[in-house]
């Protein structure tokens, strides 16, 4: 009898072990499945922006605007025309008339049209105006110039920016609260 008595205290136990253990578990469960889910959508992000850089870079026949529509298409499941937006920019080295480098300027900036997410240029994001069909470019009177870009570009010389960013909505609010942006810079 005093078996049985000890394998029912035991019993009981752990029901009360898996009612305290389960919760922890699905909790954890839960935020693994969150925290993978923001691992993929920044390296689909970074993906995107790198293979933008590649492709304008390259002066193909594409227009930026078709070179942006592209990138986008490779997305899934990241929706870029709800949650997106994309930026290409041209940015070109001078230097005064001694030969002493100045700051770059951007030569030109195109935003793409299907954008679904407002966010401004880390580039410039001074832009008031865009035109074009898609309006897509921004209508500059002339080259801004631009004091913080992070690199030194000899006169002439030229870098294709790509900025693409995606407004991340957390399936549960276990780890993250509310939206939040990611973000990827591509210089090339």
């Amino acid at each position: 009898m005093n078996k049985r008595l000890s394998y029912q205290k035991n019993r009981g136990l752990a029901s009360v072990e898996m009612t305290f253990l389960v919760p922890i578990l699905l909790i954890i469960m839960m935020g693994i499945f969150e925290l993978t889910q923001v691992i993929q959508a920044n390296n689909i992000i970074i993906s995107i922006s790198r293979e933008g850089a590649n492709l304008i870079s390259r002066n193909s026949s594409q227009t930026p605007e078709q070179v942006m529509d592209t990138i986008a298409s490779t997305s899934d499941p990241l929706d870029l025309n709800q949650d997106g937006i994309i930026y290409i920019n041209l940015v070109v080295g001078r230097e005064d008339s001694s030969g002493n480098p100045l700051d770059p300027v951007l030569n030109q900036q195109y935003r793409w049209g299907d954008f679904g997410y407002t966010a401004s240029s880390s580039t410039w994001s001074g832009c008031t105006q865009w035109t074009g069909d898609d309006n897509g470019v921004c209508d500059m009177n002339s080259d801004p110039v631009l004091t913080n870009f992070p690199l030194q570009l000899d006169s002439g010389e030229s870098v294709y920016v790509v900025e693409v960013m995606y407004r991340y909505s957390p399936i549960s609010t276990l780890i993250f609260d509310s939206d939040f942006t990611i973000k990827e810079i591509t210089y090339l």
